[in-house]
């Protein structure tokens, strides 16, 4: 063999062998889901993939909405908005979905099927028979699945920034088996982190959360559950389930940001071309703006409510 042939194959040994080493170290996955869930406010629902944590507002006796949160940020980001919901005269439910916030991270598929047969065991153990759903960026993409698998059940749907189709050269990387998963966690996942210590914060409350929050993605089973979410949800394209959605006449509120960077606006006005019935709303601020204007977005979602549901 010449020693251009021996170090051929002893660069083909060797560089697999640091990148396994190095992906091994960058794991940086710590901690007790179990005393994490016991030191949080939330209640727990017993369903078939383990607990589902969940916040109440408001009365039983009021209408429900459901609250359906997005890819990485758990429903304790929307407290606030669940809160200002309730105080509509709403029964206001949030939840974390599976591998998010403080619910379970069972080693599953984190796909479409997943999520309405968790909304839907969540919806049975309230004894909901009919609800109000608001989902938020892939939280949006869940409410419309369901909404066409159960339409009976929905009395309106509220969508913010929805998700409808993201194609791009990461997400394409990110699909791709043992190199997404590397490059997730190498990348991925100190970007969400990054991310959140950028978020403007204007209390010690919101400190407080974004701690939390960053302390949440480093629980066992937390990167493999947004990984396998955003390769079985994210680079899905939607947009015939939003086609179908508009044909149950569902009244529907689409409020969506025309800077938005994570999601392309010309996406949701594609979805608004085949929903002439929606209500709709425009703002800036990019993908996390409406939380800037939460009073706003309420009253303009209360309001939509009021005079399609009376």
């Amino acid at each position: 063999m010449s020693s251009i042939s021996y170090t051929v194959v002893i660069i083909v040994i060797i560089i697999p062998i640091i990148i396994s080493l190095a992906y091994i170290v960058a794991n940086k996955e710590k901690g007790d889901l179990i005393e994490y869930q016991r030191s949080s406010s939330y209640q727990f629902a017993e369903l078939s993939h383990g607990l589902t944590a969940y916040k109440q507002f408001g009365s039983k006796d009021n209408t429900p909405i459901i609250v359906i949160h997005g890819a990485t940020l758990p429903s304790e980001g929307f407290i606030g908005f669940c809160e200002g919901l309730s105080q509509k005269n709403y029964w206001v439910i949030c939840y974390d979905q599976y591998g998010r916030g403080f619910s379970d991270r069972p080693k599953i598929k984190y796909d479409m099927n997943l999520y309405i047969t968790q909304l839907n065991e969540l919806i049975n153990y309230f004894g909901i028979d009919k609800t109000i759903l608001y989902g938020t960026s892939m939280g949006a993409p869940i409410a419309v699945s369901y909404s066409n698998q159960y339409p009976k059940s929905i009395l309106a749907v509220g969508l913010q920034v929805p998700l409808v189709h993201i194609e791009n050269s990461m997400s394409s990387i990110m699909r791709m088996p043992v190199v997404g998963d590397i490059l997730f966690r190498f990348f991925g996942i100190p970007f969400i982190k990054n991310r959140a210590l950028q978020w403007p914060t204007k209390n010690e409350n919101e400190k407080i959360f974004i701690e939390r929050y960053i302390n949440q993605l480093t629980l066992p089973g937390t990167e493999q559950s947004i990984l396998s979410s955003l390769r079985n949800v994210g680079s899905k394209d939607f947009y015939p389930s939003y086609v179908n959605f508009s044909k149950l006449k569902i009244p529907v509120h689409i409020s969506y940001a025309n800077d938005d960077d994570e999601i392309d606006p010309d996406s949701v006005q594609r979805v608004l071309e085949v929903t002439p019935h929606a209500d709709s709303f425009i703002f800036s601020g990019g993908h996390g703006g409406a939380a800037k204007i939460t009073p706003e977005i309420i009253s303009l979602f209360t309001k939509f409510l009021s005079k399609s549901l009376n």
